[in-house]
């Protein structure tokens, strides 16, 4: 006799921009306050030269602009960072209560759904803190810019310079670290099946295998963050020397120059990590645009993550 048998339900696929678009009005809301941050940190510099010469010329309404630009980004800085705890841990606890209760009616272990649970926190710290690195190292890198090019034109030629190498360098930095991820991706997808098997060797074997992926990663990373540093010292010394000849040149001009000169150089430093996350980012995508899961999007995040960022 013939009969139905009902299959256990199977996950319904949630996928990782569902999450969080409930949310996006409210996330935005804290990138916008990242932004604004990032901006009144970048008139430090500026204000703090002007306080400069109002203090050598004993016109103390110049050291305003530095008090207030300070007290400004304090005031939103510390609201954005309590705001930003109470909406993320928000779109984690949602993300978790999903996943607890989808995973547990479709049958699967406990184990693995408190794993898979714990690696949701993965995709929300995306959003939470990566984001907002890039929004930061790019108005360093190119508010800098802009700003030396209205001291002195040279010297913010000089600096522009700087991008030519640094693309080139990050085009081929692109494929390298692109095909790294893939192979590591690819290695771990078989992790499952050498835990099953237990088999000492393919053990050992797999996990080499895993760590020079990973090796060869912050390999690949380190290379480019070096270039930069090597092309940075040569650009700060020549600036530094035009620095010398500027005509009538204030000490809090020059005091500005060279610390956005560091902002921008300091910006630099982070560009491993910024290719290295929109590489990730893409990688999300793809996975988002073939109806990857909440929990498959973690665990890329986690896995794909380099051992080392030299910064």
């Amino acid at each position: 006799m013939l009969y139905n048998k009902k299959l256990p339900e199977k996950p319904r696929s949630k996928t990782a921009l569902d999450a969080v678009r409930p949310y996006r009005w409210k996330i935005g809301l804290t990138y916008a306050l990242t932004f604004l941050e990032d901006l009144l940190e970048l008139s430090y510099p500026w204000a703090t030269g002007l306080a400069i010469d109002g203090l050598i010329s004993r016109d103390f309404q110049l050291a305003m602009p530095i008090v207030i630009a300070w007290a400004a980004r304090a005031a939103i800085g510390c609201f954005r960072q309590m705001y930003d705890t109470r909406i993320y841990t928000q779109v984690y606890n949602d993300i978790v209560e999903d996943t607890i209760v989808r995973q547990r009616k479709a049958g699967i272990e406990a184990t693995s759904v408190a794993a898979r649970s714990a690696m949701s926190r993965e995709f929300v710290s995306f959003f939470e803190t990566d984001v907002p690195v890039v929004i930061t190292s790019l108005i360093h890198i190119f508010g800098s810019a802009i700003i030396l090019f209205w001291y002195d034109f040279t010297i913010g030629a000089i600096a522009a310079l700087l991008f030519i190498p640094v693309y080139f360098v990050n085009r081929v930095y692109v494929r390298v670290s692109a095909r790294l991820n893939r192979e590591l991706n690819d290695q771990l997808e078989k992790e499952v099946d050498f835990i099953e098997r237990h088999d000492r060797d393919e053990v050992r074997t797999h996990f080499t295998a895993v760590r020079n992926w990973r090796v060869k990663l912050s390999d690949a990373a380190a290379y480019n963050w070096t270039i930069i540093e090597v092309l940075s010292i040569l650009v700060f010394i020549a600036i530094l020397l035009r620095t010398t000849v500027l005509p009538d040149t204030d000490t809090g001009d020059i005091f500005a120059i060279l610390v956005y000169v560091w902002r921008l150089m300091e910006g630099l430093d982070h560009v491993p990590t910024i290719v290295q996350q929109l590489i990730r980012l893409r990688d999300i995508s793809i996975r988002i645009g073939q109806g990857a899961s909440v929990e498959d999007v973690s665990e890329t995040i986690e896995e794909t993550e380099p051992d080392a960022k030299p910064l």
